[in-house]
């Protein structure tokens, strides 16, 4: 029974977004709780990993400086860095809990996922018979930072997360094994019928992101497997499920026309010094008309690290600056102040890191990527597990970077610590066949 409560308290982060308790100085989530009622007791009984210092000492000391210097303020740099060092530091705490075991981990992650997906399911299902305790959580879970997300086939699915686009990154990596587990006919993970719950909620949630995962397991699947023409048929069937999703999916289409509005129409080009009241209303209204505020945040965000990370590429500004640098580079202001969102998380890990650790951080952020990957071995020597877990994983990591920028949301060091050590387990696995 204790260990079953661990279990919920340690993957209640990975999945309850929809509830906060109070949202200044920080956003302090309901699945904070059980993490800090676990790390003192993992302290005592675990010893601490050295390595994580490597981490957090540069961080430390590039984040003070620039506090020194006026790029960020000191509660600014203490409210994230605090947060990333305890969360980094109770997640490797985790794996050490469950002894490093990443296989016993990841199925306990795909089994809730399923849980998460059938919930999902159930809220579409309720929406189309009207009842309304069954999709509006917000009625009798008092969930206060939920929202019902009219589209796709009535709704879109969020489950218990807190947004759809939640739901396409963190049930990523059991959307990527259960994917593969339907085409090779294989019960690795979980059962083929639970399979494809997981796979309808995930595609019935129409978020933009989950149809971003869905382009990824296709083309890393198929490269793992290392033959051309499984490549070349992924590519035009990528671009077809694409098409599909931009024609038959509004939610996609409009985000997909605004990052061509701003990245390769340049939009806000047509931005004019001087110009007089009349013609910016005018000019604003057309862009309003013509790209989705998500969009728009993106880009914004794009231009700001960029902004910042020519000014300062070494070492960025510190860890909690973007917020200061997008005080300084936003242009918000050329729409008229509309879409004022992710001012502190750069609405992209990738870019929050280019912003606030410079070229040191975007570096780790690929070496990390490459160092740690495991791919199938096509001699066929090696167990399934270790190569499907680090591509489910990378789908999720991936997905992060892009369009995530908090550092910990969603428990993302967990699923970074299960990457790092699953690298480890195969190393051990491959040794262990080259000593027989």
């Amino acid at each position: 029974m204790i260990g079953f409560l661990i279990d919920v308290g340690i993957f209640s982060n990975l999945f309850y977004t929809g509830f906060v308790f109070f949202k200044e100085p920080f956003e302090f989530y309901f699945s904070y709780i059980p993490l800090l009622i676990l790390l003192p007791i993992f302290i005592v009984k675990y010893k601490f990993f050295t390595p994580s210092l490597y981490i957090l000492i540069p961080l430390l000391i590039v984040g003070v400086f620039n506090v020194m210097i006026d790029n960020n303020t000191l509660p600014k740099f203490l409210k994230i860095y605090l947060n990333l060092t305890v969360n980094l530091i109770f997640y490797q705490y985790v794996l050490q809990y469950y002894n490093y075991d990443v296989k016993l981990i990841f199925k306990k992650y795909v089994n809730i996922s399923f849980i998460i997906c059938c919930i999902g399911l159930f809220q579409l299902f309720s929406y189309w018979i009207g009842f309304t305790y069954g999709y509006d959580f917000t009625i009798l879970l008092k969930l206060n930072k939920w929202g019902l997300n009219q589209g796709g086939l009535g709704i879109r699915i969020n489950s218990l997360f807190s947004e759809p686009s939640s739901l396409g990154i963190a049930i990523a990596p059991a959307f990527f094994i259960s994917i593969y587990q339907l085409l090779t006919r294989t019960n690795d993970f979980i059962s083929l019928k639970r399979c494809l719950v997981i796979v309808a909620c995930y595609c019935l949630s129409f978020s933009s992101l989950a149809f971003l995962g869905i382009f990824l397991s296709i083309i890393l699947i198929t490269l793992n497997f290392g033959a051309v023409r499984y490549f070349l048929f992924a590519i035009p069937l990528s671009i077809f499920l694409f098409f599909v999703a931009y024609n038959n999916a509004s939610e996609f289409k409009v985000r997909v026309d605004g990052i061509k509005e701003l990245f390769v129409d340049n939009i806000l080009d047509e931005a004019k010094a001087g110009e007089n009241n009349r013609a910016k209303i005018k000019r604003i209204q057309s862009f309003l008309k013509r790209v989705h505020g998500s969009s728009f945040v993106f880009y914004n965000n794009y231009y700001i690290a960029k902004k910042n990370f020519v000014k300062n590429p070494l070492f960025g500004t510190g860890i909690g600056s973007h917020e200061f640098a997008y005080d300084k580079y936003t242009l918000n202001k050329l729409i008229g102040g509309i879409y004022e969102f992710n001012t502190g998380d750069a609405n992209s890990l990738f870019l929050r890191t280019i912003s606030e650790v410079g070229l040191f951080g975007a570096i780790f952020l690929i070496l990390f990527v490459f160092k740690y990957f495991v791919s199938h071995d096509l001699t066929g020597g090696e167990e399934n597990t270790y190569w499907l877990i680090s591509n489910a994983l990378l789908v999720l990591i991936l997905l992060t970077y892009l369009r995530q920028g908090n550092y910990t949301y969603n428990g993302f060091f967990f699923y970074g610590w299960m990457y790092f050590y699953n690298s480890g387990n195969y190393k051990n696995y491959t040794e262990s066949l080259s000593a027989k």
